[in-house]
């Protein structure tokens, strides 16, 4: 376990620093595709092609769990769902965001596959 802790929090703090760069760099102008959806659909989409690769538990232990977990954030899109004003607009953002994450893995698994 402790062999991984390592690679783990180095790319944690890769991934969180990536995250912060395209939070400070993205518009706010835009209402529904915000800095966040754009780093959950990137991170998922990164993970579907990591998950098709079968990396070994060291590479997926750094690239995975650390990078694009910390590149991701399950709590910051909560967080702005809330911000949301009505009920209706919540749920449709959060719907886009799960389904856009959902396709995101697919697209980025079928790459894997089909392209490496």
């Amino acid at each position: 376990m402790f062999n991984y802790l390592l690679p783990v929090a180095l790319g944690a703090g890769l991934g969180a620093a990536l995250r912060y760069l395209v939070i400070y760099f993205w518009s706010s102008n835009f209402l529904m595709y915000t800095a966040i959806w754009i780093v959950n659909v990137l991170g998922a989409l990164a993970m579907g092609f990591l998950w098709s690769m079968q990396p070994n538990e060291l590479t997926f232990s750094f690239w995975g769990t650390g990078v694009l977990g910390g590149l991701t954030t399950f709590s910051t899109m909560m967080t702005q769902a809330l911000e949301r004003s009505s009920f209706k607009q919540r749920l449709i953002y959060l719907l886009v965001q799960i389904l856009a994450g959902l396709l995101s893995f697919y697209i980025g698994h079928w790459c894997g596959q089909y392209f490496i």
